[in-house]
C-alpha cells in the first residue's frame, strides 16, 4: 500500500525523525489518537452517549511515509 503524499505549502518538521521539510516538498499528513475512551461522554446528562477520542495531526517527511 503506498501511502498518499501531499506538496508542502509551508514549512514544516518530521514528526518521527526532526527532518525539516521545505515548502514545496512532499509529505505525509498523519493523525494519531493520543488517548481514547470507548466507554464514551456524555454532554446532556446521560440522554446521548458519544466516544471521547483526542487526536492530534502530524506530519512525515517523504522517507519516513
Amino acid at each position: 500500500m503506498s501511502a498518499k503524499l501531499k506538496k508542502s505549502r509551508e514549512a514544516r518538521v518530521c514528526h518521527q525523525c526532526g527532518a525539516s521539510i521545505a515548502k514545496g516538498d512532499l509529505y505525509r499528513p498523519r493523525t494519531i489518537t493520543v488517548c481514547s475512551d470507548p466507554q464514551g461522554e456524555s454532554i446532556n446528562g446521560g440522554k446521548d452517549w458519544h466516544a471521547f477520542r483526542l487526536t492530534k495531526k502530524i506530519h512525515l517527511c517523504q522517507n519516513c511515509a
